[in-house]
């Protein structure tokens, strides 16, 4: 049976990488599925530094013998953006487009993400998976499915490990230097901070999400579970000293 590891990049995903060529445990392929902001323009929904790694990285995987194939969905972020709203029971949502995609429902993980390496599985046919899930992750274990193995949870391998593990072999992406999370720049479940440095290092992708957000045909103004991306852009702009402390005061009074 053929084998392929889910790879994201990150800690967890990287370090079962490492483990299967220190263990010799075979694999057909190396997948990567990137989210894409714009197709068209060639824009990558990934953070940007991480992006950068990952295209870094790939040939140092290649010289461990692994092929890597990177997948993206047919839609991207602002089609699923621009998508006009047909047969929602709400009738004042129908012919609206969706907006920004919410946290916790996104599709820009179930559709954009997921989909591909579902699809890319089963054209391969009877397969087995690698997840990277670490030995104290539990109930990610156990949601497990039968064509689905952790190599880290074999090898007794926690979370905290990772880290060390990836560092030896140069697998550990950069995100980790101060980012709290990894994902996509546009997610809402990143934090204010997050977002702050997005803005600072890449004003002109932190533009796209302005521009969006004076879209008028849109069923809601949230961005983060509610919150307009105004009311974030200004928490940003005091964090990142574009204006002042007591101005936002002002501002909330």
């Amino acid at each position: 049976m053929k084998t392929y590891l889910s790879w994201s990049g990150g800690k967890d995903s990287s370090a079962s990488i490492a483990l299967c060529y220190e263990n010799n445990i075979p694999l057909d392929g190396v997948i990567f599925s990137e989210v894409m902001f714009d197709h068209e323009r060639n824009i990558s929904g990934e953070n940007p530094k991480h992006i950068a790694f990952i295209h870094a990285v790939i040939p140092t995987l290649e010289r461990m013998g692994y092929n890597v194939f990177i997948l993206r969905a047919n839609s991207d972020y602002l089609q699923e953006f621009n998508r006009i709203i047909r047969n929602s029971r709400i009738a004042t949502r129908n012919g609206k487009k969706v907006g920004f995609l919410l946290g916790g429902m996104c599709k820009a993980n179930s559709k954009l993400k997921i989909a591909p390496i579902k699809h890319f599985l089963r054209e391969i046919g009877e397969c087995q998976q690698i997840i990277g899930i670490a030995a104290d992750e539990p109930q990610r274990l156990a949601r497990l499915k039968p064509n689905q193995r952790s190599v880290l949870a074999e090898y007794g391998i926690n979370e905290a490990d990772t880290y060390e593990i990836c560092r030896r072999y140069g697998l550990l992406s950069p995100i980790y230097e101060n980012e709290s999370r990894g994902g996509c720049w546009f997610c809402p479940n990143s934090s204010i901070k997050d977002f702050a440095r997005l803005a600072k290092s890449h004003p002109e992708i932190w533009a796209e999400l302005e521009k969006l957000s004076h879209d008028t045909e849109i069923i809601s103004q949230g961005f983060k579970y509610g919150r307009t991306f105004q009311s974030v852009n200004r928490e940003v702009q005091v964090l990142n000293n574009q204006i002042s402390f007591f101005e936002e005061e002002i501002h909330n009074a």
